[in-house]
């Protein structure tokens, strides 16, 4: 029953034969009535005519010879053969005549006109039997019920063998039809069992009947989004290795001239110089790392709800260090905004937000980081502020710098790497937020907004405070 056509098949076959036996007991009822109907009308005409060509002087009835048939005359045969008839006399109670197939006693043993039920010889029989007008004669007719019921059962074989001929010719119609009708849905599949591996083309849907359609059409747009998400990580290995390409034929560089050094301070120089590409190249690696995570998709398996201030506080303690060694300072306001989503994936957004804001920054940068709860469209949304006092980015490249790889403007912003406010987005689109840049602090830097849809469970923490909060004010 796994396959389609199976399923439609039994289906069909099982309706057709509910239907055909439902029909047939309606029809096995009304038969048998007929066939009472008709023996009970054959027995009074019989019996009616019998009477009918009786003599008048009846007397000498039933003494005289018997005319027979002839040598080459065939026995009757139908479903009245076994009808039989007896004349009696009333007076005498005297059998004037019979019929062959007829008993030697009474069918009708208490004489009374009209229809009845009889057991003759162990048989059940249906008998009418009718006198004549002065009561000297009865003529009683009857015939037995198995006859009725041999005939009733010839007709009964003979529907039975045809409507199994019927079905089985519907059955293997219905087949035929079903397999023709599926025929363009095993033409597709044995098109796509003979593709290449990377053959993402879109499956035809032309000729496929239109239960089929939405299906196909379904795959084919998946198809389409995979083929989108393998060009991306084509496009993606090519520019990361492009851009890994890049730090470590520095960093061979500038091992070579250390080699060579000549004295203490070109060593020296060489060494930060290795050092400062080291540090690059490792915080390349460990971004390649984090896109590659949040990339691969399952934030949503592992979502749990989490207070947004927590991950900021645990992400500035980490920068701290590195803000007080350049002369930088991070100021935390951490209100209360739990979300719910992927701590790690939230980790890697405010770290490479704060890590953007130092670095590009420059010396003595002061960076804000700030989260609280606002309502936006009567929907209370978690909002993570980073914003900084540095030299900030071009209005134009406000947009462009969310692009992986792309380096805004010159100096400090042109020597990132260009994937951490790219990480920023896609985590951001991941937990089905907006994102918002613009100016940072005091009308300086650069600054950037996001805002994230409140855990269930915040939301009915704040409505049960704001509830308390009027019921004080009333009070």
């Amino acid at each position: 029953m796994r396959a389609l056509r199976t399923r439609l098949l039994v289906t069909l076959a099982a309706v057709i034969f509910v239907a055909w036996g439902s029909w047939f007991g309606l029809q096995y009822l009304e038969m048998w009535a007929q066939q009472c109907g008709e023996a009970d009308n054959m027995l009074r005409d019989v019996g009616e005519r019998i009477l009918q060509s009786l003599p008048e002087d009846i007397a000498t009835a039933g003494r005289q010879q018997r005319l027979v048939l002839g040598g080459d005359a065939a026995p009757t045969r139908g479903k009245f053969s076994a009808l039989g008839f007896q004349v009696w006399e009333h007076g005498s109670g005297r059998r004037l005549m019979s019929s062959r197939p007829a008993p030697e006693s009474a069918i009708v043993p208490n004489f009374a006109d009209g229809y009845s039920d009889a057991i003759v010889a162990g048989e059940p029989w249906r008998v009418f039997a009718v006198s004549d007008a002065q009561a000297r004669v009865q003529v009683q007719v009857g015939l037995p019920q198995s006859a009725l019921y041999a005939e009733l059962r010839r007709w009964f074989g003979a529907s039975v063998g045809t409507a199994l001929l019927l079905l089985l010719g519907i059955g293997i119609a219905i087949w035929l039809v079903i397999h023709w009708s599926l025929r363009p849905v095993l033409q597709v599949s044995e098109s796509l069992a003979r593709r290449a591996p990377m053959d993402l083309t879109p499956l035809p849907e032309r000729g496929l009947p239109e239960e089929f359609t939405p299906l196909v059409r379904s795959f084919n747009h998946s198809m389409a989004r995979l083929a989108q998400a393998l060009q991306h990580e084509r496009d993606f290995l090519g520019e990361a290795a492009h851009e890994l390409r890049t730090p470590l034929a520095a960093l061979l560089a500038q091992a070579q001239v250390l080699q060579h050094a000549g004295d203490r301070d070109e060593a020296r120089q060489a060494l930060d110089h290795l050092v400062a590409g080291i540090e690059r190249t490792s915080r390349l690696a460990q971004q390649l790392l984090d896109a590659a995570r949040v990339e691969a998709g399952g934030s949503s398996a592992r979502a749990a709800d989490v207070d947004l201030a927590l991950v900021a506080g645990m992400v500035a303690d980490e920068f701290e260090l590195l803000a007080l060694r350049n002369d930088q300072s991070i100021e935390v306001e951490a209100g209360h905004a739990p979300v719910h989503g992927d701590i790690d994936d939230l980790g890697i957004l405010v770290r490479n937000l704060l890590d953007n804001a130092l670095r590009h920054g420059g010396p003595g940068t002061r960076v804000r980081v700030e989260t609280r709860v606002e309502v936006e469209e009567d929907a209370r949304m978690a909002t993570l502020i980073v914003a900084d006092d540095g030299p900030g980015i071009a209005h134009g490249d406000r947009e462009r710098v969310f692009e992986r790889f792309y380096r805004a403007g010159d100096g400090l912003r042109a020597q990132g790497i260009g994937m951490g406010l790219s990480l920023v987005e896609r985590v951001v689109a991941a937990h089905g937020g907006r994102l918002y840049s613009g100016v940072g602090l005091d009308g300086r830097g650069f600054g950037v907004e996001i805002r994230l849809p409140m855990s269930a469970a915040g939301r009915t923490q704040a409505d049960r405070l704001g509830a308390a909060q009027a019921a004080m004010i009333d009070g």
